[in-house]
């Protein structure tokens, strides 16, 4: 992302002190601190007229006339577009994370909301994980199993071991040994679709039901298209949004009300983590970069998980903007490889 005309190299290290202060301290940055902390070999008079400067091109912003400054969301960008290379997590946090989920047992939806508890714990701020629409996902089998009178509760398994269960109701009843033969059907004729394509056929097929002859067929059609409906939204989980309310950012009640303003919208969030997805890679978003205006006061730090080569969804931290760029980076990073690789691992 473009963050304006060049700056010369005493504007980026006093942009990277004043970002590096500021993320340490949360108060305002004067020129006497950056001096004394960061060896620049310049006087305050100096640093103070190269922060005038910062702040005009729109890089840093002065709170108060006697304040000091404060990066902007031009500033955080450049900071985090320039770090000079990705801080590693220490091989000690690399071990209490993987500790997390040796517990587990091929339990997808469990490996999820550990993974946001432990984004949020590693990172003090919120942990968040989106299972992505089931229509980027591999169908590998669909069973119906029958409950009482019409109603029949329909189980299906993506590649990648994403489950979706849902109860489902017909016009007639049918026995255990038709929907064992109606489920024998659509996984062959089905299996290794996208669910995507397996929607396509289906609705084309509905469009030729009148013409099919095969009660077997007309069953599989009709079951298969309720199965499948309302599947698009995707499973969304959070931890530790309790977090934020430590930081001062938030400390008065309008900070509260934006941070659970942000948490009823929920499908906003998916969508803004839907679209974090289709980078295929690490991004982070800050602050007025989020289309959603009430988490213009955080940044967003993303990165998908993979079955395979296959991103199926994302994962990330969202935290106030003054937050540790290159650890929390690192984290969100680590925590996606690992999660790509436990997937791969238990579905091979």
């Amino acid at each position: 992302m473009a963050t304006g005309e060049p700056l010369n190299q005493r504007e980026r290290e006093i942009l990277r002190a004043t970002v590096t202060e500021y993320i340490h301290s949360g108060e305002p940055v004067g020129s006497r601190s950056i001096s004394k902390r960061y060896g620049l070999k310049l006087s305050p008079a100096s640093i103070r007229n190269t922060m005038a400067d910062l702040e005009e091109k729109g890089y840093l912003s002065q709170p108060h006339t006697s304040a000091g400054r404060v990066p902007t969301d031009k500033g955080y960008r450049y900071y985090v577009d320039n770090l000079p290379c990705r801080l590693r997590l220490s091989k000690s946090e690399e071990s209490r994370i993987e500790r997390c989920y040796r517990p587990l047992r091929g339990e997808v939806e469990e490996m999820m909301r550990t993974t946001s508890r432990v984004l949020s714990a590693h990172s003090r701020f919120i942990g968040m994980v989106f299972a992505s629409k089931i229509r980027n996902l591999h169908f590998k089998r669909i069973e119906f199993v029958h409950l009482q009178g019409e109603r029949i509760i329909a189980v299906l398994v993506s590649q990648s071991g994403v489950v979706i269960h849902k109860v489902i109701s017909i016009d007639e009843v049918l026995t255990q040994d038709q929907l064992d033969k109606i489920s024998s059907y659509l996984n062959h004729v089905l299996g290794g679709l996208t669910l995507e394509e397996v929607r396509s056929r289906i609705l084309s097929q509905m469009a030729e039901e009148r013409a099919l002859y095969d009660d077997l067929v007309k069953y599989a059609v009709r079951l298969s298209q309720k199965a499948f409906e309302g599947t698009e939204e995707g499973d969304f989980y959070i931890g530790g949004a309790a977090n934020l309310l430590s930081q001062p950012e938030f400390a008065h009640l309008e900070g509260i009300k934006a941070i659970f303003s942000a948490f009823e919208e929920k499908s906003r969030l998916v969508k803004i983590l839907d679209e974090c997805l289709r980078q295929s890679r690490l991004s982070v978003t800050i602050g007025s970069e989020h289309q959603a205006v009430e988490i213009q006061d955080f940044s967003l730090i993303a990165a998908p998980y993979c079955y395979r080569d296959l991103p199926v969804g994302i994962l990330g931290v969202l935290g106030p903007k003054r937050m540790e760029y290159p650890r929390i980076m690192s984290l969100v990073e680590y925590t996606a490889n690992l999660v790509s690789r436990m997937l791969t691992e238990m579905y091979a």
